[in-house]
Protein backbone atom coordinates (compact mmCIF):
# COMPACT_ATOMS: atom_id res chain seq x y z
CA UNK A 1 0.00 0.00 0.00
CA UNK A 2 1.22 3.15 -0.73
CA UNK A 3 1.72 5.56 2.22
CA UNK A 4 -0.37 8.94 1.76
CA UNK A 5 1.62 11.87 0.98
CA UNK A 6 2.83 14.40 3.26
CA UNK A 7 0.53 17.16 3.87
CA UNK A 8 2.52 20.56 2.30
CA UNK A 9 0.20 23.47 3.99
CA UNK A 10 2.19 25.70 5.64
CA UNK A 11 2.47 25.61 9.22
CA UNK A 12 1.10 28.76 10.17
CA UNK A 13 2.65 29.71 14.18
CA UNK A 14 1.87 33.06 15.98
CA UNK A 15 3.56 32.96 19.07
CA UNK A 16 3.56 35.24 21.98
CA UNK A 17 2.51 35.56 25.84
CA UNK A 18 -1.14 36.16 25.01
CA UNK A 19 -1.68 38.29 28.49
CA UNK A 20 -4.32 38.52 27.95
CA UNK A 21 -5.37 38.07 23.69
CA UNK A 22 -6.71 40.99 22.46
CA UNK A 23 -8.75 42.34 19.20
CA UNK A 24 -5.49 42.99 17.67
CA UNK A 25 -3.87 39.19 17.58
CA UNK A 26 -6.99 37.89 16.15
CA UNK A 27 -7.19 40.82 13.14
CA UNK A 28 -3.41 40.04 12.29
CA UNK A 29 -3.62 36.14 12.75
CA UNK A 30 -7.00 36.38 10.21
CA UNK A 31 -5.15 38.89 8.05
CA UNK A 32 -2.20 36.32 7.67
CA UNK A 33 -4.43 33.76 6.56
CA UNK A 34 -6.42 35.73 3.92
CA UNK A 35 -2.78 36.55 2.51
CA UNK A 36 -1.99 32.76 2.06
CA UNK A 37 -4.58 31.76 0.91
CA UNK A 38 -7.23 30.89 3.79
CA UNK A 39 -4.10 29.01 5.50
CA UNK A 40 -5.14 28.05 9.15
CA UNK A 41 -2.66 30.00 11.59
CA UNK A 42 -2.08 28.65 15.20
CA UNK A 43 -1.77 30.88 17.80
CA UNK A 44 1.16 29.63 20.36
CA UNK A 45 1.28 31.02 23.78
CA UNK A 46 4.47 30.94 25.46
CA UNK A 47 5.39 28.59 28.72
CA UNK A 48 7.93 30.78 29.96
CA UNK A 49 9.11 33.69 27.91
CA UNK A 50 12.84 34.64 28.05
CA UNK A 51 12.99 38.07 26.65
CA UNK A 52 9.89 39.59 29.19
CA UNK A 53 8.49 39.66 32.58
CA UNK A 54 6.66 37.02 33.22
CA UNK A 55 2.77 36.02 32.08
CA UNK A 56 0.43 37.40 35.13
CA UNK A 57 -2.18 34.68 33.89
CA UNK A 58 -1.77 30.90 34.14
CA UNK A 59 -1.10 28.66 31.36
CA UNK A 60 -4.71 27.52 31.51
CA UNK A 61 -6.07 30.88 31.68
CA UNK A 62 -3.87 32.09 28.67
CA UNK A 63 -5.32 28.96 27.05
CA UNK A 64 -8.85 29.39 28.04
CA UNK A 65 -9.18 33.27 27.03
CA UNK A 66 -7.43 32.21 23.56
CA UNK A 67 -9.61 29.69 22.93
CA UNK A 68 -12.42 32.13 23.93
CA UNK A 69 -11.17 34.67 21.35
CA UNK A 70 -10.69 32.36 18.20
CA UNK A 71 -13.94 30.49 18.89
CA UNK A 72 -16.32 31.13 15.34
CA UNK A 73 -12.73 31.83 13.19
CA UNK A 74 -12.52 28.69 11.13
CA UNK A 75 -8.84 30.08 9.99
CA UNK A 76 -7.72 30.15 13.77
CA UNK A 77 -6.57 27.45 16.07
CA UNK A 78 -4.87 27.20 19.71
CA UNK A 79 -1.59 25.24 19.56
CA UNK A 80 -0.37 24.56 23.29
CA UNK A 81 3.02 22.81 22.88
CA UNK A 82 5.07 25.59 24.46
CA UNK A 83 2.59 24.85 27.65
CA UNK A 84 3.52 21.38 27.56
CA UNK A 85 7.27 21.55 27.31
CA UNK A 86 9.65 22.69 30.65
CA UNK A 87 12.44 25.33 30.68
CA UNK A 88 12.38 28.70 28.36
CA UNK A 89 10.10 28.70 25.18
CA UNK A 90 12.40 29.01 22.75
CA UNK A 91 11.02 29.30 18.90
CA UNK A 92 13.76 27.51 17.38
CA UNK A 93 13.40 24.38 19.44
CA UNK A 94 9.24 24.66 18.59
CA UNK A 95 10.53 24.70 15.21
CA UNK A 96 13.26 21.88 15.29
CA UNK A 97 10.42 19.72 17.00
CA UNK A 98 8.25 20.45 14.00
CA UNK A 99 10.96 19.61 11.24
CA UNK A 100 11.56 16.40 12.40
CA UNK A 101 7.51 15.80 13.17
CA UNK A 102 6.53 16.92 9.65
CA UNK A 103 9.85 17.09 7.64
CA UNK A 104 8.02 18.53 4.34
CA UNK A 105 5.48 20.80 5.47
CA UNK A 106 6.69 24.32 5.56
CA UNK A 107 7.11 27.00 8.66
CA UNK A 108 5.97 30.16 8.50
CA UNK A 109 6.59 32.09 12.16
CA UNK A 110 4.79 35.48 12.23
CA UNK A 111 5.94 38.06 14.23
CA UNK A 112 5.46 42.15 14.82
CA UNK A 113 7.72 44.71 12.79
CA UNK A 114 9.41 45.45 16.39
CA UNK A 115 10.21 42.02 17.03
CA UNK A 116 12.22 41.75 13.48
CA UNK A 117 13.88 44.62 14.25
CA UNK A 118 15.58 42.65 16.93
CA UNK A 119 15.87 39.62 15.74
CA UNK A 120 19.69 39.41 15.84
CA UNK A 121 19.20 39.41 19.68
CA UNK A 122 17.04 36.03 19.36
CA UNK A 123 18.52 32.65 20.53
CA UNK A 124 20.46 31.41 17.85
CA UNK A 125 18.82 33.97 15.18
CA UNK A 126 20.62 32.29 12.34
CA UNK A 127 19.38 29.65 12.47
CA UNK A 128 16.00 29.93 11.74
CA UNK A 129 16.15 31.16 7.88
CA UNK A 130 16.75 27.00 7.14
CA UNK A 131 13.58 26.23 9.64
CA UNK A 132 11.20 28.83 8.96
CA UNK A 133 9.67 31.44 6.48
CA UNK A 134 8.62 35.00 7.94
CA UNK A 135 5.74 37.06 7.95
CA UNK A 136 6.30 40.49 9.80
CA UNK A 137 2.97 42.16 11.07
CA UNK A 138 3.38 46.51 10.59
CA UNK A 139 3.54 47.78 14.22
CA UNK A 140 4.08 51.78 15.00
CA UNK A 141 7.24 52.96 16.02
CA UNK A 142 9.31 49.87 15.25
CA UNK A 143 13.04 50.44 14.52
CA UNK A 144 14.41 49.76 10.96
CA UNK A 145 15.99 45.38 11.49
CA UNK A 146 19.69 45.76 10.60
CA UNK A 147 21.05 44.68 7.13
CA UNK A 148 22.18 41.23 8.24
CA UNK A 149 18.51 40.76 9.54
CA UNK A 150 16.85 41.75 6.31
CA UNK A 151 19.72 39.53 4.44
CA UNK A 152 18.64 36.32 6.45
CA UNK A 153 15.55 36.24 5.09
CA UNK A 154 14.65 37.17 1.64
CA UNK A 155 11.94 39.43 0.59
CA UNK A 156 9.07 38.55 -1.35
CA UNK A 157 5.61 38.49 -1.87
CA UNK A 158 2.73 35.86 -1.05
CA UNK A 159 2.11 34.31 -3.57
CA UNK A 160 6.33 33.39 -3.68
CA UNK A 161 6.02 32.99 -0.04
CA UNK A 162 6.78 29.05 -0.56
CA UNK A 163 8.77 28.92 -3.81
CA UNK A 164 11.41 27.45 -1.45
CA UNK A 165 11.39 25.55 1.85
CA UNK A 166 12.51 28.75 4.13
CA UNK A 167 14.20 31.59 3.99
CA UNK A 168 11.51 33.82 2.39
CA UNK A 169 10.16 36.72 4.15
CA UNK A 170 6.60 38.47 3.31
CA UNK A 171 6.36 41.86 4.36
CA UNK A 172 2.36 42.86 5.49
CA UNK A 173 1.13 46.72 5.20
CA UNK A 174 -1.69 45.60 7.29
CA UNK A 175 -3.60 45.53 9.63
CA UNK A 176 -1.29 47.59 12.08
CA UNK A 177 -0.17 45.49 15.26
CA UNK A 178 -1.29 48.34 17.27
CA UNK A 179 -2.60 47.56 20.76
CA UNK A 180 0.17 46.92 23.52
CA UNK A 181 -0.49 44.21 26.33
CA UNK A 182 0.85 46.37 28.63
CA UNK A 183 -1.75 48.82 28.06
CA UNK A 184 -4.64 46.46 28.12
CA UNK A 185 -3.71 44.99 31.75
CA UNK A 186 -3.21 48.69 32.82
CA UNK A 187 -6.44 49.07 31.43
CA UNK A 188 -8.59 46.58 32.65
CA UNK A 189 -7.16 46.92 36.43
CA UNK A 190 -7.97 51.21 36.24
CA UNK A 191 -11.19 51.07 34.36
CA UNK A 192 -12.26 46.97 34.65
CA UNK A 193 -12.65 47.27 30.75
CA UNK A 194 -11.27 47.68 27.68
CA UNK A 195 -12.68 48.02 24.24
CA UNK A 196 -9.37 45.86 22.70
CA UNK A 197 -10.48 42.75 24.41
CA UNK A 198 -14.08 41.29 23.27
CA UNK A 199 -16.54 40.32 25.56
CA UNK A 200 -16.35 36.52 26.00
CA UNK A 201 -12.39 37.25 27.14
CA UNK A 202 -13.47 40.12 29.21
CA UNK A 203 -15.69 38.11 30.55
CA UNK A 204 -13.40 35.31 31.63
CA UNK A 205 -11.22 38.08 33.22
CA UNK A 206 -13.85 39.42 35.39
CA UNK A 207 -14.81 36.19 36.42
CA UNK A 208 -11.61 34.82 37.61
CA UNK A 209 -10.55 38.26 38.86
CA UNK A 210 -7.76 38.36 36.57
CA UNK A 211 -5.27 41.67 36.41
CA UNK A 212 -6.48 42.88 39.42
CA UNK A 213 -10.42 43.38 38.52
CA UNK A 214 -12.57 41.78 40.93
CA UNK A 215 -14.56 39.23 40.03
CA UNK A 216 -18.19 41.06 41.41
CA UNK A 217 -17.61 43.90 38.50
CA UNK A 218 -20.45 44.21 35.96
CA UNK A 219 -20.41 44.00 32.43
CA UNK A 220 -20.83 47.80 31.05
CA UNK A 221 -19.76 49.48 34.44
Amino acid sequence: MTAPAAPTAPRILFGGTFDPVHRAHISCARAVSRALGGAVVDLMPNAVPPHRPQPGASPEQRLDMLALAVAGHASLRVDPRELQRDGPSWTIDTLEALQREEPRRPRILVMGADSFAGFDNWHRWQDYARLCHLVVLPRPGADTPSARVQALFRETGADNLLASAAGNRLMLTAPVLDVSATAVREALARKGSCPAVSDPVLAYIRRHGLYNIGSGIQPGR
